[in-house]
């Protein structure tokens, strides 16, 4: 059991990495989709004058209005004028591949931070088990993954208790970002909400599932390498 307890510590480590590096994939496609989705649909103007530096913000523009006819009577007055741009809304297409693609890179990466240890684990405990070095225990790579989603599944208890009074204000966005791996997944289910006192009990119920993805990655990694069944193995040579 020491065993299971410090594999499952050491895993809940990899997690943490595993949703920095999730973070900024979420925010690195997010600017990309604003880039490729959005277009620019007007701006907004400052300006300054010879006696004030200080930029100050003078009106807003947008294409649709027609000719700019303002900057030039800003102008008039002395004012130098500056804009900065102001783009559409991404649109549903953009929104739903930047969820798809940046939720599809940070399974990856789960899976990548998980499955190889917990497979190497497995193929050393076969060969442990098989001279009777150790008992045999299938689900150890279940276990380890239970052990490691433990701290997850406490912050969905605060998220519980927070939504029935004690902090019904807590921003969802948070959760979402401190949770990056699972980014998109919680954005879809959230639909919009933006305090825990907003969400539904069926919705919160839901994000309890999510985590589950970590010890089913590590059962599967254990016991294919227990089995010692290789899938890149499988993947680049052909069964003679």
């Amino acid at each position: 059991m020491k065993e299971i307890f410090k594999n499952g510590a050491s895993l809940f480590l990899k997690t943490i990495v595993i949703n920095i590096m999730c973070f900024f994939i979420v925010i690195s496609f997010s600017v990309l989709s604003t880039a490729a989705f959005t277009k620019n649909i007007g701006y907004t103007a400052y300006g300054t004058t010879s006696t004030q530096s200080e930029q100050t913000e003078l009106y807003t523009y947008y294409y649709d209005d027609g000719d700019d006819t303002k900057k030039a009577e800003y102008e008039e007055e002395g004012y130098t004028v500056s804009t900065s741009p102001i783009r559409s809304e991404i649109s549903s297409a953009g929104t739903a591949v930047f969820l798809t693609v940046s939720q599809i890179f940070c399974i990856l990466i789960l899976i990548a931070f998980i499955y190889p240890n917990i497979w190497h684990l497995g193929t050393n405990d076969s060969n442990l088990v098989r001279f009777k070095h150790k008992p045999e225990d299938k689900f150890k790579g279940v276990k380890i993954g239970a052990i490691a989603v433990i701290p997850s599944y406490l912050f969905l208890i605060f998220i519980v208790i927070a939504k029935f009074g004690v902090m019904p204000k807590f921003p969802m966005v948070l959760y979402k970002f401190l949770n990056a791996s699972f980014y998109s997944l919680i954005d879809v289910i959230l639909s919009g909400t933006v305090t825990v006192g907003e969400l539904s009990v069926w919705r919160l119920a839901i994000l309890f599932i999510f985590p589950l993805t970590v010890p089913a990655v590590a059962g599967v990694a254990y016991l294919l390498g227990y089995k010692n069944f290789s899938i890149g193995e499988k993947l680049v040579y052909k069964k003679k």
